[in-house]
């Protein structure tokens, strides 16, 4: 695998959990007893590594929740000198209802070498009628009842509708698939990233099978690690493939709330 594949690799997948791994099947979603807090605004910021040694990129996810509409947006690109060998420049954009309970617009734009590409995917929930839309060309329409969330949203409708002690099941479109994905919680566990160190409860999303990159590395998984508090903030990543382990860490977290 060429370094540029692997740097590709860890800015798509460890932050965008299901992105890559569509497994039709059945609607579900357990939502969680415990309240949680869903800030105003706010900005997570994130080192990207290979084996938590080699520097491969940053990523930054930003939220802002204004009267009923929750918005996210995600940029990943490479450092230096990656750049020079594979530069990456992508964007994602979701939009859901405060609810949580579906998704209705979520865009995905690749700035990877000279690879260009937008994908624009809609939910109109009154009509359960999902829109997939590639460079501005319509490719496929299909019918999915809710809960339904995009790539994106379902890391955030995992956090603010989960309880974690609990597992969960979500459901997620591209627009071209539906993807189900299980998240069990594992252990309670205290760890130290760039942004500090925290109690957190680690989880594992499950699929029935792992395609792509985690096929190539047998019983390979994907581990991601929330606060242990109101606000759970997924503060580290991290997904094992052939060639070793792809980490995402917290750097920086931003928000217009006090905390107590």
């Amino acid at each position: 695998m060429t370094i540029h594949k692997l740097t590709s690799i860890t800015i798509l997948t460890i932050l965008s959990l299901t992105l890559i791994i569509p497994i039709p099947s059945e609607m579900s979603c357990q939502a969680g007893d415990i309240p949680v807090s869903i800030p105003s605004r706010e900005t997570c910021t994130y080192h990207l590594s290979w084996n938590g040694l080699l520097a491969v990129g940053r990523a930054a996810i930003r939220l802002e929740k204004d009267n009923d509409l929750i918005r996210l947006e995600m940029t990943a690109r490479t450092v230096r000198p990656i750049d020079f060998l594979f530069k990456i420049r992508d964007r994602f954009d979701s939009e859901l209802p405060t609810g949580l309970f579906y998704f209705l617009q979520y865009r995905k734009r690749i700035r990877e070498g000279h690879y260009r590409r937008l994908d624009l995917v809609t939910y109109n929930p009154s009509t359960n009628m999902v829109t997939y839309k590639r460079n501005g060309k319509l490719r496929d329409k299909m019918k999915v009842a809710p809960p339904l969330y995009d790539p994106f949203s379902v890391l955030y409708a995992y956090r603010f509708r989960c309880d974690p002690s609990r597992q969960c099941t979500l459901v997620a479109t591209d627009g071209k698939h539906v993807d189900k994905v299980t998240v069990r919680p594992l252990k309670k566990e205290k760890i130290k990233v760039p942004a500090g160190t925290f109690d957190t409860i680690k989880v594992e999303p499950c699929w029935k099978r792992m395609q792509g990159v985690f096929r190539t590395k047998k019983g390979g998984h994907i581990y991601v690690w929330f606060t242990d508090d109101r606000f759970r903030v997924p503060v580290k990543m991290e997904a094992e493939i052939f060639l070793g382990r792809v980490v995402g860490e917290l750097t920086q977290r931003k928000n217009t709330e006090q905390e107590d």
